[in-house]
């Protein structure tokens, strides 16, 4: 059944069905084929898979970042971003990694950041003579940097299914976060030298002295700092920072008096898709995984390969590379709340810490995203810009390589991962 079952995914993802009903479709295969299995214990687990207190955060986090990108708030943010980097090589491209970084409180999504920042950022770019591939490139790696800053949703799917703290999980991803963007950033300033893409060339619009524009874009920074210090401080709980985050963001709404009516009505109807899309993901999910472990699946999974080696570094390397492979053509929060449960056991075998096996698993599924032929991210970057994939491959190569260098650094160095968050 279990072949059956492999074959019916890849029939059914290739045929473009969404996730959830491949999930739900898989389900009935093994309800069907299975006596053992009630359809009525299948019904109420997918009740029962949505009922925790913990992902109230989820649709909270995501209404948040949709009322900071009506309220003004991302587009102070811009202008800071680009005050800060106007007088260095390259400084659109620099832009977009800050950018990424200053706004990733407020998507909290991978694919979120990049249609974000396609819509804002690559049009300018084009104008001022960067090329169209390359601009979609760095839109896209720099949007791998939403999942890893707080409060990224992947974090909290993560920690929600393997019972690790998420307020841990947080901590533990601001060294990653400024890794990657800092890494990305030395890519793109030599990228641009060599090319001949300097601050000369560029016509920065809404240009404004720094000073003022971190002042205007300090809401939207200090957002996370509080998300952070008040869950790690024992002050609220995730889902009460999510609440919090809303208020605070309401807030400026007001303040600010630049949102219509429209516009605060589309942003809630966005959230409720948004959060209906994942919340069904996660009652499929849990149910298939429920009847995958009833099935033994999961230890089988684990028993196998745990008889490959039995080195933890080893094995990170290799669920690593699995996960990057299932990130390709998988979208990331199906892969966190299926492959997360299964594989979590392998690494506590292992003795790998939670967090550090949570920031690898959250990084590496998103890196898939961006990688060709099929990375979600990837789609939505080119969609949006018109760059073809083909020109796309080619520009995402050098930003690929830099991904695997930090890749390397978080398994290699758990301190990294477990500096601020602990071991979980």
């Amino acid at each position: 059944m279990g072949w059956i079952s492999a074959g019916l995914f890849v029939i059914l993802a290739l045929a473009g069905v969404p996730v959830a009903l491949i999930f739900l479709a898989i389900i009935a295969a093994w309800v069907v084929a299975d006596p053992a299995i009630l359809d009525v214990v299948a019904a109420q687990r997918l009740v029962m898979g949505t009922q925790s207190f913990p992902l109230l955060a989820v649709p909270l986090f995501i209404l948040t970042g949709e009322l900071m990108n009506i309220s003004g708030i991302s587009h102070r943010v811009t202008r800071f971003a680009l005050a800060l980097t106007r007088n260095y090589s390259g400084g659109l491209a620099k832009t977009n990694v800050v950018l990424s970084t200053l706004l990733s409180g407020m998507s909290g999504s991978a694919n979120g950041d990049a249609a974000m920042q396609s819509k804002i950022l690559v049009p300018q770019m084009i104008r001022n003579g960067y090329p169209a591939a390359f601009s979609a490139a760095v839109t896209a790696s720099s949007a791998l940097i939403a999942p890893l800053i707080p409060p990224g949703i992947g974090l909290i799917l993560f920690g929600f299914v393997t019972d690790t703290s998420i307020g841990a999980l947080f901590a533990a991803a601001i060294l990653p976060g400024f890794l990657l963007a800092s890494a990305l950033l030395v890519l793109v300033h030599f990228q641009c030298r060599r090319n001949g893409w300097d601050p000369a060339r560029e016509t920065i619009e809404d240009d404004v002295p720094l000073g003022v524009a971190f002042l205007h874009s300090l809401p939207a920074i200090l957002m996370p700092v509080l998300i952070i210090v008040g869950i790690r401080g024992g002050v609220f709980t995730p889902s009460e920072a999510g609440g919090l985050a809303v208020a605070y963001t309401l807030v400026f709404l007001v303040f600010y008096r630049e949102t219509s009516l429209g516009e605060l009505v589309e942003a809630l109807r966005s959230t409720i898709v948004t959060s209906a899309a994942i919340i069904l993901i996660l009652a499929a999910s849990a149910t298939l995984t429920w009847v995958l472990t009833f099935n033994h699946v999961p230890q089988a999974i684990g028993e196998s390969l745990l008889s490959v080696t039995d080195d933890r570094t080893v094995m990170l390397i290799l669920l690593s590379l699995l996960l990057l492979v299932a990130g390709i053509f998988i979208e990331g929060t199906a892969l966190i709340l299926v492959l997360a449960p299964m594989l979590m056991p392998v690494a506590e075998a292992l003795g790998v810490s939670p967090v550090h096996f949570g920031i690898v698993f959250v990084f590496m599924i998103h890196m898939g995203g961006i990688t060709p032929p099929v990375g979600t991210v990837m789609f939505t970057t080119c969609a949006i810009t018109g760059v073809s994939i083909g020109q796309f491959s080619k520009a995402i190569i050098p930003f690929l390589l830099v991904f695997l260098l930090v890749a390397l650094i978080l398994i290699f160095v758990p301190a990294v991962s477990t500096l601020l968050g602990g071991s979980g």
